[in-house]
Formats: C-alpha cells, structure tokens, sequence
C-alpha cells in the first residue's frame, strides 16, 4: 500500500517531484498551512510541514494513521512533542538546512551596527548628506562572544575570527573538543557578557533560555555592547530591553525575532534609534528554503523505505540535559 503523504506548507517543487515520482508514496499538498483537508488528514501517514503548522493533540486524535512528522525547520516550538510521544508519532527536523543562511543574517547585521548602515541609509534616502553623523568601529582587535556553540553559532565564530576578532563563548553543554576545534575559551555565561563588545545568541526556546537575558544580566553587561538576536525571541525580556535601551548601555541591538511574532506595532523597540528589526528570515534564502525541502524529503524517505531516522524531536541534544525539554 502506498503511503499517504501531506505537505502542508512551501516545499520546493523539485522535491515534490523527487517524492511524487518514487512509486511508494502518494504525495498531496495542502492549500493552507492552518486548516489542514480533513479528508486527507486523517489517513495520512506522514506530514512534511513548516512552522505554520501547529501540531497539537487535537490535530494528531484526527490523524490516527499518521507514523511521522518531518519539520523542515531547524526550530520545533510549533510541535507540542509530548503529544506527538503519546500518539507514537515519530518527529524530526533539519536542523542543518539553515546554518550558512542564519551565519549570514546574524552577520549582516552585525555589520549594519558596527558602521551605522541603517541610519547612513535613511539619512541619503531623506536627502541629506552628514558625514560627520555617521561613525562605526573596526571589528580586528575586538571581542566576539557568543552564547549556544552549536552549528550556527560555530559557523559565526568562524566568520568572527575571519575578521580578527576574539572570539568567547558560553555553551554548558558543548564538549570540550568543539571549543578546542575552534580555538574558543569557554567561559561562564558572566564572563561571556562582561568581556564581549559583540554578542548574539544561537540557542532553542527553552525552559532554560526563556527570558535569559534580563534585567538582572543588562547591570553588568559590558557598556557600549552590541547586541544581535536571531535565535528565539523568548530570550531576551524586551521590557528590559527596552529599559537598558533608554539608558544608553547599548551601543546597537539587532532583532530578527521577538517575544511575540509579528511584532506589535506600538512597540516600543520601534522607537530607537540604534535598533534593527528584521521580520524572522535567518532562514528565509532560497539555498536554505530548497535545503530544507531535500532533506525532509530525503528523511521521509529513509524512514518509510529502510526505517531509519536522524535528528529525531525531541532532540538528545545537550542543551536539553537530562530532560528532553529542558534548555539546545
């Protein structure tokens, strides 16, 4: 019998055809990411979805025949994975799909804070021309810190160090041998904030990031600091954000993510000066978007063909300890 199987959101078509023309699978696509056929629902085997879908226990009641779920996402907060544990749903991710893309995005906006690109940029746009306004610094003889040194944290490592930049990092959960590889020291996630003049986060929404920057971390945040977010927005508490803002800790602050998505219009992060806001696309590139469908596919396959599975939810990783869902 062949499997049924439902994309329900973007998939690159060159990995639709990969799978529409394998003989054992019956491949159909959803109209919308939200409200899923129920017809085709419940006698699916297998889902390939993107964060648009949430999977929650009222979704998996109707797919009794579902035996997989594939995520082409590196993020997993759309799945309610106990649920998917009780319904006996194997879950996975693609977790490598988008390490150059968000490398990239944290990068560049690195580079916008460091020579004032945003306000040169609005400044030419208004017809003005002040040179004098617009002043950055140099990144060589710098330091980098970094908080998660996983995949994507080790790739902006390595760019950081490409600049001639320090580089430091917290990860509690990394094995020595990944900070040795990258000639990294590993210090305390103290030391991380007090000593970088650069920091951005790489890290999964957690129990353990949830709000792990706050007000009590910004009173001994290095002075001047240069702030980049492009992992979960539940990381950084915005109010004291905010806070830290207005008394002028902060050199610049760059979001790609935020505490509630899409951000609200009368937030107050909209009203500074030396902030930069990007609507969530660390993995929106077109070499990430046609990875990811590859490889959910690629995944989906070898699970149904020869039963095998790779990068399973919940995730054995470090950061989630000796709870699977606890801290990546």
């Amino acid at each position: 019998m062949k499997k049924k199987v439902l994309i329900t959101d973007r998939f690159a078509q060159d990995s639709f055809l990969y799978l529409q023309q394998h003989s054992d699978f019956e491949v159909i696509r959803a109209d919308s990411p939200i409200h899923l056929p129920l017809e085709h629902l419940v006698t699916a085997h297998a889902l390939i979805i993107r964060s648009r879908t949430r999977i929650n226990e009222d979704l998996l009641k109707k797919a009794r025949q579902l035996q997989l779920i594939v995520t082409c996402t590196s993020g997993f907060d759309h799945i309610d994975l106990d649920a998917t544990q009780k319904w006996g749903v194997t879950v996975m991710h693609t977790p490598s799909a988008n390490i150059e893309s968000a490398a990239q995005l944290t990068w560049g906006l690195v580079l916008s804070c460091v020579n004032n690109l945003h306000q040169a940029h609005k400044m030419v746009k208004a017809g003005e021309w002040d040179r004098d306004a617009i002043t950055g610094i140099e990144l060589s003889g710098r330091t980098y810190g970094i908080v998660g040194l996983g995949r994507i944290g080790s790739r902006v490592a390595e760019i950081a160090q490409a600049f001639g930049m320090s580089v430091v990092a917290f990860d509690p959960y990394q094995e020595d041998e990944i900070f040795e590889r990258l000639k990294i020291p590993r210090l305390s996630y103290e030391e991380v904030l007090k000593t970088a003049d650069i920091l951005s986060f790489h890290v999964p929404k957690t129990l353990e990031t949830d709000g792990m920057l706050n007000r009590s971390q910004f009173e001994y945040l290095h002075r001047g600091l240069i702030l980049v977010n492009t992992s979960r927005g539940s990381v950084i508490n915005e109010n004291d954000l905010c806070e830290a803002l207005e008394k002028g800790w902060l050199r610049a602050v760059a979001l790609d993510v935020f505490e509630k998505e899409p951000l609200n219009r009368n937030s107050k992060l909209l009203t500074f000066p030396n902030v930069i806001l990007s609507p969530h696309i660390g993995a929106n590139t077109e070499d990430a978007f046609f990875k990811a469908s590859q490889i959910a596919a690629n995944k989906l396959m070898a699970f149904f063909i020869d039963g095998s599975t790779s990068d399973t939810l919940p995730p054995r990783t470090p950061w989630y300890g000796a709870t699977p869902f606890k801290g990546e």
